[in-house]
Parts: C-alpha cells; structure tokens; sequence
C-alpha cells in the first residue's frame, strides 16, 4: 500500500476549498453603464443605411454657441410671428404706389451673380416647350403689353377692383398646406380691403387660387404664358369622342393639365411662402421682387430626414417664416452646401416669369410691395 498518498485530512483547507473569483480593481456603476450605452446608440445611429446607399448623408449639424445662435429663435420669443397682435397695420403706404412701400433690399436682395439659372425670351420659352423640361428658368419681359401694368398699380387696381373677393392668411401656414387646403388659416377680404387694412400686418398674405375676382381683372395679363394660353384659347384641346360618341373626352386627367388654375398674390416687404413643394408652376411678378429658393427634387425624394433637417428649423421642429429662414437658417454650412450644389438662389424682377419643376421644393420672400400672378399644373 502507497502510503504516500494524501488523505482528505492531509490535503491543505487552501486546496479543497473553491476558489475565490478576485473582484476587480474598479467598479462600473450603473451611471457609467448607461453613459457609455447611450453613446454606442448615438453613434449606431449616424451609420448610414442600406436604404442610403448611393447618397450624399446630410449630416445634421452640431451645436455649439455658436451654431445656437442661428438656429434658436430671439431669447424669450417661442416663435418669430406668434407675438404679433391680430389687428389692422396701416402705414399710409396704400395712398402711395408700389415702388413706394418698405422693403428690405439691402438684405434680401442681390444681383443674382450666384443664381445659376438661365435667363430666356419669351420666344425661347415657347418654341424650346420649358414647361415640359425638368430644370427651373426664369422668363424675361413676360409682362410686355399686360394692361395690368397700368390697372394693378396701387390706386388703379383699388379703383377698378374693389370688391373683387379673395383671401388672406399667415404665410407660413399657408405654405405648410398650400393655399387650396390652408382652410381655417385663412380669412376673406376684398382687395380694397386687403390693401387698404391689412398689407402691412406681417401674418395677412394676400394668396388665394380659389378667387371670386371679376373676370376682367385676369384679362389684364393677357396674353398669358403658354401653355396656360393654349388651353384658355381652347379648353376642349386634345378631346375626342367616346366610343360610345355622346361626348368628347380627353385621355388626359385634369390634373395633368395646364389649365385655368390662376392665383393672384398681392403682399409687402418679407410676404411670401414657406418651404413647399407642388406640380409644374409658373409666376410672373407684375410690381416689386421676389427671392427664390429652390431645391432639386432627386436630393429629398426619398429621404424625409434630410427634407426636414433642410427646411425645418430642427432645434424647435417647425416651418419659419421665409425670411427668417434666410436670416437664421441659412447660414449653417449643411443648407448652403445644398442650395449651391443642388438648388438655385435667385430675384425675380418685374416682368420676370419663375418656372418651378414637378416637385422642386422651394421658398419665395417679398423684397418690397410685390403683386404677381401664379399658374399651376392641375
């Protein structure tokens, strides 16, 4: 018998008992745990998609003070136009001409050096059919020969149309749902009315396409543009007989046409729409200046995030006013990357026609009293 090998009795408590697992040198508490997890899921989230593959990323940008100060409103107000009491502004100005009214020129207006679009004749227009192209143009002397250019000055249009009925509204609402389906934001006037009470309010836009205006106040702009004229001079174009021939038809829904869908726009210095987007649109400015903005479709179509983070203001998730966009927003580099590369930035004058793709998004300020009459696909 090996009596060398150890009982129980002989083997040291050190060897028979379990082994004691060493607590580490520091502790992870559940603060700690939860910082460094929130940060794992901040950086997941900035990876970029399966869906996005092929795309530019429109990084939202970071913010530090100063960023701060161009993407928060003044201190103390919640919004740019919400402390603005809802009463009649009168300046005198309507006792005055277009030309005569405030405007803000020396900050909002430029030469258009940066604007990048083509400039063409009316000539050019019609025979190159622009209107069935994909990219913006503006039109010269549009306005060659409008009676308008004499019945819409300030006291002649009073004068000729002062009851001619339509609405008015705050802009960047009107904007958000477009003047067809702005509904409760948007109250009735007459233009007499309109110029002689309430032009000067900052939240009272004159926009309407649903107007009740006499007849003969829209043949003030003839000839209209083409295509619109084409269907005025024959709104049965293109139509055929059914196959059972009780009645002409045409194979073209209505709203694919350019029809008789005219909007009159009548507004001071900083009027305007927000960020919006729409089918194929024409507008030709008869008195004062416009500043554009516009957005190539392709960039946004299919990505809502980078849409919000460009013409939102993200820091407060809402739509600002036109020109407090241009003023706040549109200094942070993200947004002037995309209106360089991708976008146009440009003033139309009188007699200018602005035509806007299928869907391009874009944003117009008044620089000065301007009156300016819209046409659109549908």
């Amino acid at each position: 018998m090996n009596t060398n090998v150890p009982t129980m009795a002989t083997i040291p408590n050190s060897m028979t008992e379990r082994p004691r697992l060493r607590r580490p040198a520091f502790r992870v508490d559940h603060i700690t745990y939860l910082a460094v997890l929130i940060g794992i899921l901040t950086a997941a989230s900035s990876w970029p998609s399966p869906c996005s593959a092929g795309r530019t990323p429109f990084k939202e940008p970071t913010v530090t003070d100063a960023d701060a100060a161009l993407t928060s409103p003044p201190e103390g107000d919640d919004s740019a136009s919400s402390k603005v009491d809802d009463t009649t502004i009168d300046y005198g100005n309507h006792n005055l001409e277009w030309e005569d009214g405030p405007s803000s020129w020396e900050e909002f207006g430029h030469d258009n050096s940066d604007c990048g679009l083509e400039f063409i004749t009316v000539e050019e227009w019609e025979r190159g059919r622009y209107w069935e192209g994909s990219k913006p143009v503006i039109v010269r002397n549009v306005t060659d020969g409008w009676a308008a250019l004499n019945n819409w000055k300030k006291q002649e249009i009073v004068r000729r149309y002062p009851d001619a009925e339509a609405t008015m509204g705050e802009s960047r609402l009107v904007g958000e749902t477009g003047p067809d389906d702005a509904g409760k934001n948007l109250s009735p006037t007459t233009v007499k009315e309109y110029i002689t009470k309430h032009m000067y309010h900052p939240l009272k836009y004159f926009f309407d396409r649903k107007i009740a205006i006499p007849k003969g106040m829209l043949e003030d702009c003839h000839p209209f543009p083409q295509p619109t004229r084409a269907y005025l001079a024959n709104p049965h174009m293109g139509e055929t007989y059914a196959l059972s021939r009780k009645k002409k038809v045409r194979k073209t829904p209505d709203r694919e046409l350019w029809r008789d869908h005219l909007a009159v726009s009548i507004g001071s210095d900083l009027h305007g729409l927000t960020w919006h987007n729409h089918r194929e649109a024409w507008n030709v400015v008869i008195f004062g200046h416009k500043r554009w903005l516009l957005w190539d479709h392709a960039r946004w179509k299919n990505n809502n995030t980078m849409q919000f983070l460009m013409t939102r203001d993200w820091s407060r998730d809402a739509h600002v006013p036109g020109h407090e966009w241009i003023s706040r927003l549109y200094k942070a580099k993200n947004r002037q990357y995309e209106i360089q590369n991708h976008g146009h930035d440009c003033i139309q004058g009188p007699g200018d026609m602005m035509f806007v793709p299928h869907r391009w998004m874009h944003m117009v300020v008044n620089v000065g009293d301007t009156v300016s009459v819209i046409s659109e696909v549908g």
